[in-house]
């Protein structure tokens, strides 16, 4: 294979690994934006994990499942919102909770149903753009790919012109920085936070069912494993803002790319310990990009704290 060939598969694979993060990441922008920070999300994956295979293998429809993903999101961030907004509760401990929930729930589902079996389903198939998708190297990586990683191009830029561009984004904005300012002047606190939940829950549902659908085609306990929470620490690395979210999303896509693309050499010469190394490879990048930009960064001013009207 010519080295033209392996760069253009390694990317090709990190772009695609990086969307379910990507997505869930730039939910959780939105969320947090408004003060309030989901702790949640590797457990809404997961159970949208489930959701979206289960109904895209009965259904024989991979839309269904990415719509049963983002129903179950919005389940999960309705959950959270009751307790965190309206019921003014602690939001890490909400968010660990509906992690376990997920968590559990996910499994005792598919083991209800499936048992021990392993049932796959048929890979979605890549959609290319006519002409970009001809440009090397670069062409076939980004542009002759899945929907859902086409969505998540549309996604980052939505969300940027939503949250900087747009009435709605101030008000989401103003709400995590200053919520009695933002309520002072008429804006609905506890609205404007339950909105930007059940937006962050349902894209993290949309995630973890394409990570089910269209990448792994089955499921399997602990499917994510623990990117949600990764997701979570991009937001950080991030600063709160999509586009570098999804810049932090993709570095990690890459390493994990390397990294699997990697595994067949080192089984090759005979030194498969090296492949728990690779593994290993994509959460050091990320830790290592969180140290390098965590003393810069700063959150919403009330994010976390639970808003009480006086």
């Amino acid at each position: 294979m010519s080295l033209d060939r392996i760069v253009t598969s390694i990317l090709s694979l990190g772009v695609t690994l990086t969307t379910p993060l990507a997505i869930a990441g730039i939910g959780e922008v939105i969320s947090e934006r408004a003060g309030v920070i989901n702790l949640g999300i590797d457990g809404i994956m997961l159970l949208g994990a489930f959701a979206g295979y289960h109904i895209a293998l009965v259904s024989s429809n991979y839309y269904l499942g990415y719509l049963a993903g983002v129903a179950v999101g919005l389940l999960m961030g309705l959950i959270l919102a009751v307790f965190s907004v309206y019921l003014k509760l602690n939001q890490a401990i909400t968010g660990m909770g509906l992690y376990f929930i997920g968590f559990g729930l996910s499994d005792f589902l598919y083991r209800t149903i499936y048992g021990m079996r392993e049932v796959y389903i048929s890979p979605p198939q890549s959609i290319s753009i006519p002409l970009l998708s001809e440009i090397p190297i670069v062409g076939p990586s980004l542009f002759q790919q899945l929907d859902m990683v086409y969505f998540s191009y549309i996604l980052v830029i939505g969300a940027w012109i939503l949250l900087y561009r747009s009435k709605i984004g101030l008000w989401i904005r103003s709400v995590g920085e200053n919520p009695k300012a933002a309520d002072t002047v008429g804006i609905n606190v506890d609205l404007m936070q339950l909105v930007s939940v059940l937006t962050g829950s349902a894209l993290a549902g949309l995630a973890g069912a394409f990570l089910s659908i269209g990448i792994t085609q089955v499921f399997y306990e602990n499917l994510t494993y623990g990117i949600g929470f990764i997701a979570i620490g991009l937001v950080y690395f991030g600063k709160w803002d999509p586009a570098r979210t999804y810049i932090g999303s993709l570095i990690f896509g890459l390493s994990w790319s390397i990294a699997i693309s990697a595994q067949s050499y080192f089984n090759a010469i005979g030194r498969p310990d090296l492949v728990y190394f690779l593994l290993a490879l994509p959460y050091l990048a990320v830790t290592l990009s969180l140290i390098v930009v965590s003393r810069q960064a700063r959150g919403p001013r009330w994010l976390g704290k639970p808003y009480i009207r006086e």
